[in-house]
C-alpha cells in the first residue's frame, strides 16, 4: 500500500510514508469516509449519494461523486478507489485504519482480562483510547457521516467504560478514583461509571464517599429521568453496607504496569506509531499529586487597551457563569486584537479565580502548532508536577490534568488555537474552573463553549487608540488626517498600534507624511511594520494554515477589484460548481480569512486583500489561475446573468434590448439583484479593460452595456461612468468599433441621466454615426435612434424626440422584432404627449397592445395599459386613467416591483386627483414599500414625494371624516407626515441630481438646508 494509512477518529486525515495528504473539501472527506468504512467491499452510486445528500441530493450527484473520487486518485495515486459495474470499491490493507486497529486492541483487551491480566488489558484499552482524537469525523457533513460520528462517538464510552473496569479490577489508584470522578460528572446517567467509581472508592478505603456516590446518583436519575437507581447500584450498595469481602480488591503492583502481551511483529509489518500524532499510551507507575501552586501566568495587560467594553463584558458574563466550566472562545482575523482582548478579561478576573490563571501560546516559537500532549504537560509542570510525574500519553496527561484543577478555581487562557481538537485535551473537568480561548477559527463545537465574534474597531475606537499612543493634542492637530490614516488600515487594531508605533518614536513626522507612505494598496503592508510587529506577520500565520486549495482560493478571490463576491461569482472565479465553490468560501470564513456580506455575499478586509494580492506574484499557478483568466470567467457570468434579466429579446440582439426590461430597469429578482452591483460591475468592467490584452473586450462591452439598460439609479452613474471611459479607451486602442459604440451608449445614457445633455448629445451622435458609417449591428443603431430621442426628450425638444424613437421602431421593423417595436412605439406616445399631441399618442399605444396581444406578453401589455392611463390623466380623464393603471397592476406579477411601484404612484396621483385621498395615500404608502424592497433609491425618492403629497391632502381637509373635535388632531398629524415624507425624499433625489427635488425644497421651505447638488461635468467625462 505505499505506506497509505487513514484516521477517521478525529478529523479526517491520511497520510502515504508518513507524509500528510491534502483531501480536499468536507463533502469530498465524506465520500472518502463512505469507502473508507466499507473498504474491500463495492458500494454503488445510489449507495453513495444516500450517504451524502440523503433526500435532498444535488441536481446531478453521480457527476458530482465521479468529481470527487477523479481528485481522490490524483491525491492517493494508485491505491485509490477504482470503479465498478455501478459503483466504486477502495481495496486497502486494514492495518492502515484506525477503526480496525481499535478493533484489534479491543480483541487483544478481551483475551488478557479473561486470561486473569486485567492490568495489561487496561494498558491496551488506553492504547485504543488514544487513537481518538477528539470528535470522531469532526466537521463531515452527511447523513452516513453523522451516523458514523454517533456510533464511535459511543463507542470511545464503551472502551472507557471497559478500560476502566479493567484498572478497577487491577487494583484502584487514587488517581483512577479522580479520573472516575471527572468521567462522572461527564456522564451522569450512565449508571456503570457510578458503580465503578463506588468500587474504586471502597477498594481504597473510602466506603463512606462510595455510599455517598449511590445516594448522588439515585437522587440525578429521579431528578432527571423519574426512576430510582438500577439493580446494579443497588446491589453493590448494600454489598458495601455488608462489607462483603469479595469486594476487597487485589494487591497492587508496586512497579510500573507492564505492558500488554502480545507475539511481537515485525517492524516492517507492525510499525510503532502507524498514526502520525497517536500515543501508544502504556499505563505509568503514578506519582502523589503535589501541593497546590497557584500559577500566575497571564501576561501584563496593555497600558493603552482600548474599547471592546461590550465584548469584555459578554466574555466576563460567560466566565463567571455558575455550576458550569464555561468555555468562552475569541475569534476573528489576524491583527484584530484577539490576544489582547483575552488577557484584559483575564485581569479583570484575577481576584474571580484565586487559585490561578495558566496561559499557554498554542502556536508555539518555532512556527508549528503546539501538540495537545505537550500542552497539557507544560500546565502539569505549572501545577508543580516534576517531569518524571508526568503520565505518559495524553489521554492520561489530561486526565491527571482535570484531577489536580478539581475543587479549584482556575482560569485557563489558550491562545492562538487552531482547532477544536487541540483544545479538548486541555479542559478541566469540574465547574469552578473556566477556559478562555482565541483562534481565527470559530470553535463552536467545544462542549459549553461561547463564541464572541472580534470585528475591526469601529472608527472612533481606532481613533481613540491612536490618540492614547501618539497623544491627544497630536491628533486634534490632523483630525482629518488621522481619520483618513485608520480608514487605510482598515481599522484594524494591530495596524493602528503599529501606525502609531511609528509616529511616537518620531514626534517630528506629520500624520500627512505616514499618510503618503500608505497610499498604495501593496506598498501599505510593508509600511504596517514596527520592530517585531507586522501585520503581514499576523496574515501569514494564519494563510500558512489553509489546505491548498483553501490557499488557492484565498488568492484568486482577490484578484477581481470588487467590494465583495455572490456565491455564483466564487464560483465563476475558481472555476467550480457553486456548491463546492460556497463551501471553500464558507471555510475561509472559518479560519477568519473572509467575511460574510449580507445578503449572501463575500468580502475581504481591506489588509488581508492586500496581502492575497502580494501573493499571486509568489505563487503563480497555471494559466487559468491568472489574474486575465480568472476575471474573463467572471465576466462571462455577469453576462450570462444581465442577459438572463434583460429577457429573449437582449439575447437575439446581442443585448441592445430596448424594450420593457430596459425601459424599467428588468424584471424579477435577477435585476434586483444585479441593480445593488453597480459598483461590482463598473470595477469589474474597468479592470478588465485596463487589462494589456483582455481576450474578450466584447464580452466585458455587452455587459456594461446590458447592466445600463438595467440600471435607473443615479447611484450607479459614477462607478459605471468611469467604467466606460476605461473601456471606450480600450475599445478604441484595440480597433474595436462594436465596443467603442457600446462604450459610447453608455456613456450618453449616463450622460443624460445626471443633466450633463451636451457632452450626452456627443456621445450618443457618435455612437449613431459609427452605427451608420461601419454597418453595425442593427440593434446598436437603433439603441442609438432611442438614446437621442429620450435625451431630446428630456431637454424639452419633442419634436426631434418623435424623429428618433420613429427611427428606432423602422428599424426594429426591419429587423423583425415585433417586442421591440411595441416598447419603442410606448416611447414614442410619450414624446407625442411631449407635444400635446393626445390621441397620436392613443393611437400608437393601440398600435403597442395589439402586437402585445400577438405576443401573450402580458408585460409589455401593463406597460401599455399604465401609458393609457398617463395619457388619460394629463387630459383630465381621471376615471379612465384609474381603470387603466388598476388594469396594469393587475397584469404585473408580484416580484416585477419596479413596475409595480412605478404604476403606483400613477394610480395615487390619479386617485388625489379626484379626491379619493384615503386610498391615495394608501397606494402611495404601497409605492413606498414596494420600491424599497425593489431596491430602487430614485423610485422610493419619488414614492415618498407621492405619500407626501397627498398626506398634505388630508391635512388640507382636515384629517379624515369623523367627528369634528378629532379632526383638527388628525390633520396636524397627517401634515407632520407629510413634512417628514418630503424631507426624506428630498435628500434621496437631491442627492441623486434628479429634477423633482427642486419643487420639493420649495414645499419643505428655507429652513431646509441644501444638498449640494451634483456636478454637471462628471470627473468620467470622457477626454
Amino acid at each position: 500500500m505505499g505506506g497509505l494509512r487513514f484516521a477517521v477518529l478525529g478529523p479526517l486525515r491520511g497520510w502515504r510514508d508518513g507524509g500528510e495528504l491534502a483531501l480536499g473539501s468536507p463533502q469530498q472527506r465524506s465520500l472518502l469516509l463512505a469507502l473508507l468504512l466499507r473498504a474491500n467491499h463495492p458500494v454503488s452510486t445510489g449507495q453513495l449519494v444516500d450517504d451524502l445528500w440523503g433526500g435532498d441530493p444535488p441536481a446531478k450527484p453521480s457527476a458530482v461523486i465521479r468529481t470527487y473520487v477523479h481528485r481522490l486518485r490524483r491525491v492517493l495515486g494508485p491505491a485509490a478507489p477504482t470503479t465498478l459495474s455501478g459503483g466504486y470499491l477502495f481495496a486497502l490493507d486494514l492495518g492502515g485504519l484506525d477503526t480496525h486497529r481499535v478493533e484489534e486492541l479491543l480483541g487483544e483487551a478481551r483475551g488478557l482480562r479473561a486470561g486473569g491480566e486485567p492490568a495489561r488489558a487496561a494498558a491496551v484499552l488506553r492504547s485504543a483510547l488514544a487513537l481518538w482524537r477528539g470528535e470522531p469525523m469532526t466537521g463531515l457533513p452527511g447523513p452516513y457521516a453523522e451516523r458514523q460520528r454517533g456510533e464511535w462517538a459511543e463507542r470511545r464510552v464503551t472502551v472507557l467504560e471497559s478500560c476502566l473496569e479493567a484498572e478497577v479490577e487491577a487494583g484502584p489508584s487514587g488517581e483512577a478514583v479522580a479520573e472516575l470522578t471527572a468521567v462522572v460528572a461527564e456522564y451522569p446517567l450512565r449508571e456503570r461509571f457510578s458503580e465503578l467509581l463506588m468500587l474504586a472508592l471502597y477498594r481504597t478505603g473510602r466506603q463512606a464517599e462510595a455510599l455517598g456516590v449511590y445516594r448522588a446518583a439515585d437522587r440525578r436519575l429521579r431528578a432527571q429521568l423519574g426512576v430510582s437507581a438500577g439493580p446494579g447500584l443497588r446491589e453493590l450498595q448494600r454489598r458495601i453496607l455488608v462489607a462483603d469481602a469479595a469486594l476487597v480488591a487485589p494487591a497492587p503492583a508496586s512497579g510500573p504496569v507492564p505492558g500488554p502481551v502480545s507475539t511481537p511483529a515485525p517492524a516492517a509489518a507492525r510499525p510503532a506509531s502507524p498514526w502520525p500524532g497517536a500515543a501508544t499510551a502504556e499505563a505509568a507507575a503514578r506519582a502523589p499529586y503535589p501541593e497546590a501552586v497557584r500559577p500566575t501566568q497571564v501576561p501584563a495587560d496593555l497600558a493603552d487597551f482600548t474599547g471592546r467594553e461590550a465584548q469584555t463584558e459578554a466574555l466576563r458574563a460567560v466566565l463567571l457563569s455558575p455550576g458550569t466550566m464555561p468555555v468562552a472562545t475569541v475569534s476573528g482575523l489576524g491583527g484584530v486584537g484577539k490576544t489582547a482582548l483575552a488577557v484584559h478579561v483575564a485581569h479583570t478576573l484575577a481576584a474571580d479565580f484565586p487559585d490561578g490563571q495558566l496561559y499557554l501560546d498554542l502556536h508555539g516559537a518555532d512556527g508549528r502548532p503546539t501538540r495537545p500532549e505537550e500542552a497539557v504537560g507544560a500546565f502539569l509542570r505549572s501545577l508543580g508536577v516534576p517531569a518524571e510525574g508526568l503520565a505518559p500519553g495524553l489521554a492520561e496527561r489530561s486526565a491527571q490534568f482535570r484531577s489536580l484543577l478539581s475543587g479549584r478555581r482556575v482560569l485557563v487562557v489558550l491562545d492562538n488555537a487552531r482547532d477544536a481538537e487541540q483544545i479538548r485535551p486541555l479542559l478541566p473537568g469540574r465547574a469552578g474552573c473556566a477556559v478562555l480561548v482565541t483562534s481565527r477559527a470559530r470553535l463552536g463545537a467545544l462542549p459549553n463553549a461561547h463564541v464572541v465574534e472580534l470585528a475591526a474597531f469601529a472608527p472612533q475606537e481606532a481613533l481613540g487608540l491612536l490618540g492614547r499612543v501618539v497623544g491627544g493634542q497630536r491628533l486634534r492637530a490632523e483630525a482629518d488626517t488621522a481619520g483618513e490614516l485608520v480608514r487605510l488600515c482598515g481599522h484594524l487594531p494591530l495596524a493602528v498600534r503599529i501606525l502609531a508605533a511609528r509616529l511616537a518614536c518620531r514626534p517630528g513626522w506629520s500624520m500627512a507624511r505616514l499618510l503618503d507612505m500608505l497610499a498604495g494598496d501593496r506598498r501599505r503592508l510593508d509600511v504596517l511594520r514596527a520592530g517585531d510587529l507586522a501585520v503581514e506577520s499576523a496574515f501569514r500565520f494564519g494563510y500558512d494554515q489553509l489546505t491548498p486549495e483553501q490557499a488557492r482560493a484565498f488568492r484568486l478571490l482577490a484578484v477581481p477589484e470588487v467590494p465583495d463576491l455572490s456565491p455564483g461569482a466564487i464560483a465563476a472565479v475558481l472555476g467550480l460548481p457553486e456548491r463546492e465553490a460556497e463551501e471553500l468560501a464558507e471555510s475561509l470564513v472559518d479560519c477568519s480569512m473572509l467575511e460574510t456580506a449580507p445578503p449572501d455575499r463575500y468580502r475581504y478586509h481591506d489588509l488581508l486583500r492586500a496581502f492575497a494580492l502580494q501573493l499571486a506574484p509568489e505563487e503563480a499557478g497555471p494559466e487559468e489561475d491568472r489574474p486575465a483568466a480568472v476575471l474573463t470567467r467572471l465576466v462571462a457570468r455577469h453576462h450570462t446573468e444581465t442577459v438572463a434579466a434583460l429577457g429573449p429579446g437582449a439575447a437575439r440582439a446581442a443585448l441592445p434590448f430596448t424594450g420593457a426590461a430596459a425601459r424599467t430597469g428588468g424584471s424579477g429578482t435577477a435585476a434586483a439583484h444585479g441593480r445593488g452591483d453597480y459598483h461590482g460591475i463598473g470595477a469589474l468592467v474597468g479592470q478588465y479593460a485596463a487589462l494589456p490584452e483582455p481576450p474578450r473586450l466584447d464580452l466585458a462591452a455587452e455587459l456594461l452595456l446590458g447592466y445600463v439598460l438595467l440600471c435607473e439609479t443615479g447611484q450607479a452613474t459614477r462607478p459605471l461612468g468611469h467604467a466606460a471611459k476605461v473601456l471606450l479607451q480600450a475599445a478604441v486602442r484595440a480597433g474595436d468599433r462594436t465596443g467603442e459604440v457600446r462604450a459610447r451608449l453608455v456613456l450618453g445614457r449616463l450622460l443624460t441621466e445626471v443633466g450633463s445633455e451636451p457632452a450626452a448629445l456627443a456621445e450618443l451622435l457618435r455612437a449613431r454615426d459609427l452605427c451608420t458609417a461601419h454597418d453595425l449591428p442593427g440593434p446598436l443603431l437603433a439603441l442609438a435612434h432611442a438614446s437621442l430621442a429620450a435625451l431630446f426628450a428630456q431637454v424639452g425638444r419633442p419634436g426631434d424626440a418623435v424623429d428618433g424613437f420613429t427611427a428606432a421602431i423602422s428599424v426594429w421593423e426591419r429587423l423583425g422584432d415585433r417586442r421591440s417595436v411595441a416598447a419603442e412605439l410606448l416611447n414614442l406616445a410619450g414624446a407625442f404627449t411631449g407635444l400635446g399631441r393626445s390621441e397620436a399618442a392613443v393611437r400608437v399605444v393601440d398600435q403597442s397592445l395589439l402586437i402585445c396581444h400577438e405576443l401573450a406578453d402580458h408585460e409589455l401589455q401593463a406597460l401599455a395599459l399604465d401609458s393609457l392611463g398617463t395619457i388619460a390623466h394629463d387630459r383630465g380623464e381621471y376615471e379612465q386613467a384609474l381603470h387603466h393603471h388598476r388594469n396594469a397592476l393587475s397584469l404585473l406579477r408580484p416580484d416585477d416591483r419596479r413596475r409595480t411601484g412605478r404604476t403606483l404612484l400613477r394610480l395615487a396621483e390619479s386617485l388625489r386627483a379626484v379626491g379619493r385621498g384615503e386610498e391615495a395615500v394608501a397606494a402611495a404608502g404601497r409605492a413606498v414599500e414596494v420600491l424599497t424592497l425593489d431596491g430602487d433609491r430614485r423610485g422610493r425618492g419619488l414614492a415618498l414625494a407621492a405619500l407626501g403629497d397627498a398626506l398634505a391632502d388630508r391635512e388640507a381637509a382636515g384629517g379624515t371624516a369623523g367627528e369634528a373635535d378629532r379632526a383638527e388632531p388628525a390633520g396636524e398629524a397627517a401634515g407632520e407626515a407629510a413634512r417628514a415624507c418630503r424631507s426624506e425624499a428630498y435628500d434621496i433625489l437631491a442627492s441623486l441630481g434628479s429634477p423633482e427635488a427642486a419643487r420639493l425644497r420649495e414645499l419643505i421651505g428655507p429652513a431646509r438646508p441644501a444638498v449640494r447638488p451634483r456636478r454637471q461635468w462628471p470627473s468620467w467625462l470622457p477626454a
